[in-house]
């Protein structure tokens, strides 16, 4: 009975450790994002019109019923936090392709 020799493969490279000032900035760069496309609900009227739509849906009116809120108070409440979870959302998701995107580009100068 013959056992096969393990083969040793290269380990990958790790990827670089990110420093804390691009953390910062990263950081930075999300808030901003995300506070740019929470005004975009304060000022731009197709963008209330849709979250009041949002808002009346049979869906949303059953997160009412799952958080027991009854208050006109707890229902804005609700509302806000889903518009900044949405914008945070969406703010992660530019943020992310504009990295790739930016990492592509210095990849590619390189």
């Amino acid at each position: 009975m013959r056992l096969k020799k393990a083969v040793l493969r290269p380990q990958a490279a790790s990827p670089r450790e990110i420093s804390v000032t691009e953390t910062l900035i990263r950081t930075a760069v999300l808030v901003a994002l995300t506070l740019a496309f929470a005004s975009v609900f304060r000022f731009w009227q197709p963008a209330i019109k849709a979250a009041q739509h949002i808002a009346g849906t049979s869906v949303w009116q059953e997160l009412y019923s799952l958080f027991h809120i009854e208050s006109g108070v707890g229902r804005e409440q609700l509302i806000l936090t889903g518009i900044m979870v949405a914008c945070f959302l969406l703010a992660l998701a530019v943020q992310s392709v504009g990295f790739l995107i930016f990492r592509k580009l210095r990849k590619n100068r390189a």
